[in-house]
């Protein structure tokens, strides 16, 4: 004959706990992962800001370029220095640009790399906690 098992709704509601609950090693680094995340959108939007203001410098110093060239009456020395000038602007833009995406490289690394580094250490309180925590419970059952 088969035993009725009387399970309470509280103990259901303990074991169905367990089995949801994160892991706490799990939990710290979803945070800190999507924090870095968040931090790395901040720096790619200022980046793209820049790298757009530099675009239209460059189409701006163009046009200028083109009215220099034009309004010199047809002076070759002029388009010249003309042409000159604002190729000198493109290729400061272009450092500019090579700069500032080494930098911003640089950055979301050291970002990701520091959510792991926060990650270790929440994570390593929390099980710090929960081990003090079951070291406390009277009713421990031996496995």
């Amino acid at each position: 004959m088969a035993k009725k098992d009387k399970t309470s709704l509280g103990d259901l509601m303990q074991q169905v706990k367990g089995v949801f609950a994160v892991n706490p090693m799990i939990a710290p680094q979803q945070e800190q992962f999507w924090k870095a995340q968040d931090r790395i959108l901040e720096e790619s939007e200022a980046f793209s800001k820049a790298w757009f203001a530099r675009r239209h410098e460059a189409t701006q110093s163009a046009l200028e370029a083109v009215h220099r060239m034009n309004g010199g009456g047809g002076d070759p020395s002029a388009a010249l220095q003309a042409m000159t000038d604002w190729q000198q602007g493109s290729i400061k833009r272009l450092a500019e640009d090579m700069q500032q995406w080494v930098e911003l490289c640089t950055t979301c690394a050291g970002r990701i790399a520091q959510a792991e580094v926060e990650a270790g250490k929440e994570g390593a309180e929390e099980i710090a906690k929960r081990a003090k925590s079951v070291a406390k419970t009277e009713h421990a059952t031996p496995v």
